[in-house]
């Protein structure tokens, strides 16, 4: 989308003709871009998801724009002409990541811990891990600790493992919009 600095443009907005569409950005901007119309292709399957994702996205950004601490929250992170609503609606629309599983301080006994990482394009609001033993049933579960360097997660055990060998680690983070991720691990 070109950049206008043109005066007579200056206080339009809008479409032109079915042509182009005339757009401000938060820094107060002009900028012009080729009008889009309907698509006339009928959408795939992923892309009707996106699209629901989308307008998910759209429910919350807006659900945050009411809620002036949430509003807050969010405004102390944007950037350039980026508003506290684009980044709820990118927030909702992107679930956050689990880059690693740490197991090696966790040996079945209580008080042995087990880090992970979790990172999310805004912030991680909770990370819930659940042990199973080997056959499948829960040993324990509960949440995570967010650590000093505001990315690692520390579990400490609580319930004795008698059989670590083939134990399972299952991982849930979630963002502020709900969005979850989940990760497995077997010892």
């Amino acid at each position: 989308m070109a950049k206008s600095e043109n005066l007579i443009l200056k206080e339009a907005s809008g479409s032109i003709g079915g042509i182009l569409t005339i757009t401000k950005s938060k820094s107060g901007a002009t900028r012009l871009g080729k009008h889009r119309g309907a698509s006339r292709v009928l959408a795939t399957s992923k892309q009707l998801e996106v699209q629901a994702k989308f307008k998910q996205s759209i429910i919350y950004a807006k659900a945050v724009m009411d809620d002036p601490d949430l509003k807050a929250l969010y405004a102390t992170a944007i950037k350039g002409d980026q508003s506290a609503y684009n980044l709820a609606m990118r927030d909702a629309f992107k679930a956050p990541e689990i880059t690693k599983i740490n197991t090696e301080l966790y040996d079945g006994l209580v008080g042995s811990t087990i880090t992970l990482r979790a990172v999310d394009d805004f912030k991680v609001a909770s990370v819930r891990l659940v042990i199973y033993s080997a056959n499948g049933d829960v040993v324990e579960q509960g949440d995570a600790v967010l650590q000093a360097n505001g990315l690692d997660w520390l579990y400490t055990a609580t319930v004795a493992n008698g059989v670590v060998a083939g134990s399972k680690v299952r991982a849930v983070a979630k963002d502020l919009p709900a969005n979850e991720t989940m990760m497995d691990v077997v010892l």
